[in-house]
């Protein structure tokens, strides 16, 4: 089975959960899924959604922490000019420049911490969608078993 129709169907799940909330969005998920996989498919189609489900869940956990991405580039290059600029400010001839430049740090800091909690906000959200949709088979697997 091609895993483009599975992370399609997982797509339009997220999608639909967004926008018009849980009860819609199951819905629509499973009448894809008793049209397009009928009989023995709908058993694998299941497991399939399943497991790249859990894909998602574990990828996005690990994306979640703002130190294994640009964050901590961010990061570390402010920490620097942060640093540079405190140098600058000590320099008769530069303070002005440092102080400048030290301003246009503490404005960044602010941006990254606000890059940062939209990030976490956004991962959680996502995370607890595909904790939804593994339920949903999960359920589904009950009912027809």
């Amino acid at each position: 089975m091609n895993t483009d129709i599975i992370d399609e169907a997982i797509d339009k799940y997220v999608h639909e959960r967004l926008e018009k909330g849980k009860l819609p969005a199951r819905e629509r998920f499973l009448a894809y899924a008793y049209l397009k996989h009928g009989g023995d498919e709908l058993a694998e189609f299941m497991k399939k959604v399943k497991g790249l489900s859990r894909y998602y869940i574990d990828f996005l956990k690990v994306m979640e922490n703002p130190f294994k991405g640009p964050e901590f580039a961010w990061l570390a290059s402010m920490l620097t000019m942060g640093i540079f600029s405190c140098y600058l400010m000590t320099v008769t001839d530069f303070r002005l420049m440092g102080i400048m430049i030290f301003a246009g740090t503490l404005v960044h800091a602010c941006a990254l911490i606000s890059n940062v909690a939209k990030k976490w906000l956004d991962i959680g959200v996502m995370i607890a969608i595909y904790r939804e949709i593994v339920e949903l088979v999960e359920n589904e697997f009950e009912v027809t078993a």
